[in-house]
């Protein structure tokens, strides 16, 4: 299954499974196919941490469900591979004589 929406929160930490390091990042995403606005909290294993920005989109790939009792469903996911984000250059400000 694939979920994509709008990250509410992201946040990421280090763990040892199996002797080897591994990061857990945690995402908070609402999903704007359903009416009902749910939010589904998500579970990515990976060898590296992800870092979502608040308001972006991000799409995963349900590969479990971790906790479906309770208030947020949890699931585990993993994180499709982001676009890069193209280079923005900002023309300068022109300066715009004072009237004397």
């Amino acid at each position: 299954m694939k979920l994509t929406g709008t990250v509410l929160r992201c946040s990421a930490r280090k763990v040892n499974s199996s002797g080897k390091e591994t990061y857990v990042t945690n995402l908070l995403v609402l999903d704007p196919e359903n009416s009902s606005g749910t939010n589904y909290a998500v579970e990515v294993w990976d060898d590296k941490p992800h870092k979502v920005s608040p308001m972006s989109e991000v799409a995963v790939t349900v590969i479990g469900v971790v906790n479906k009792s309770g208030g947020v469903p949890a699931l585990r996911a993993a994180i499709a591979p982001q676009p890069p984000k193209a280079a923005t250059t900002e023309a300068p400000a022109t300066e715009i004589p004072a009237a004397a």
